[in-house]
């Protein structure tokens, strides 16, 4: 399994993994040459490309995904109210509905997640999940995030630097709300509920430029880690450029025998 956070934050956000042969891109925030430059830059191909999974309709999530999928013949997954609300949607024959059960506390139609599993021999298997996006994390999530190799969690906001940033009252209580998106605080909580020897790499995502700074998201979630005496990596996704692709092989693999799929999680 590898895993490439190309882009995150409010000018496009994109993902790169591999599992079981396919090679997907959850979300495609950036435009197709954008996307195409920085996979070069960590050594993929987008060429490769099988697949493009939208969380949401935001631009910052689906801005090049028709336009990847019309150039590379990329399938386009997504729930149907996602697709319905796209502006520029793909063409009709590279779009595949996801089925709908449920969703994230968002402010979109219907934003999701998405967790992927590789099974390998010896009834080993890999688990790694994207969650992004998001006002609270409520239970039903908090269960399917279990026993995770990679986590990559939205940590957008300080409280503080929020509060007496440049934002106007409504956007602050937007982001604030439970429909808007994860503080440091929230993503240190939500990372202390799933945490478990296992977990090899979290990653912190979607940083607000204005309202939050590298030292503020690492300061809450390297707590967490320290207590509980995890030796997990903690990386920071940016949206300037791409990070490191994180791989994973079978000596990192768990031994809990679970079945091949892609899985759509939601509240």
């Amino acid at each position: 399994m590898r895993l490439c956070v190309l882009s995150s934050g409010s000018g496009g956000n994109t993902a790169w993994i591999e599992a079981d042969g396919a090679r997907v891109l959850v979300d495609a925030g950036l435009s197709f040459r954008e996307t195409k430059r920085r996979c070069a830059d960590v050594g993929l191909d987008l060429r490769d490309l099988t697949d493009v999974l939208l969380t949401h309709e935001h631009a910052d999530h689906c801005f090049g995904a028709a336009s990847i999928a019309r150039k590379l013949g990329a399938r386009v997954h997504a729930t149907e109210g996602t697709f319905r609300a796209l502006r520029d949607p793909p063409p009709a024959e590279l779009c595949f509905p996801l089925p709908r059960e449920g969703s994230l506390p968002h402010d979109a139609i219907d934003p999701v997640a998405y967790s992927f599993e590789q099974r390998l021999e010896g009834g080993r298997c890999l688990r790694a999940a994207l969650v992004t996006d998001l006002g609270c994390a409520p239970r039903t999530l908090t269960r399917a995030l279990r026993d995770l190799d990679i986590l990559v969690v939205e940590a957008n906001h300080d409280a503080r630097l929020l509060l007496e940033g440049p934002y106007p009252p409504s956007l602050k209580r937007r982001v604030r709300s439970d429909l808007g998106h994860l503080s440091n605080a929230q993503a240190a909580q939500l990372l202390s509920q799933v945490l478990h020897r296992g977990l090899r790499h979290v990653v912190l995502a979607h940083l607000s430029e204005h309202n939050n700074t590298p030292a503020h998201a690492r300061r809450e979630t390297e707590a967490v880690l320290e207590l509980h005496g995890s030796r997990a990596a903690l990386h920071l996704a940016r949206q300037v450029r791409p990070l490191p692709p994180i791989e994973l092989d079978l000596v990192d693999a768990q031994t809990t025998l679970r079945p091949r799929q892609l899985a759509l999680f939601a509240t």
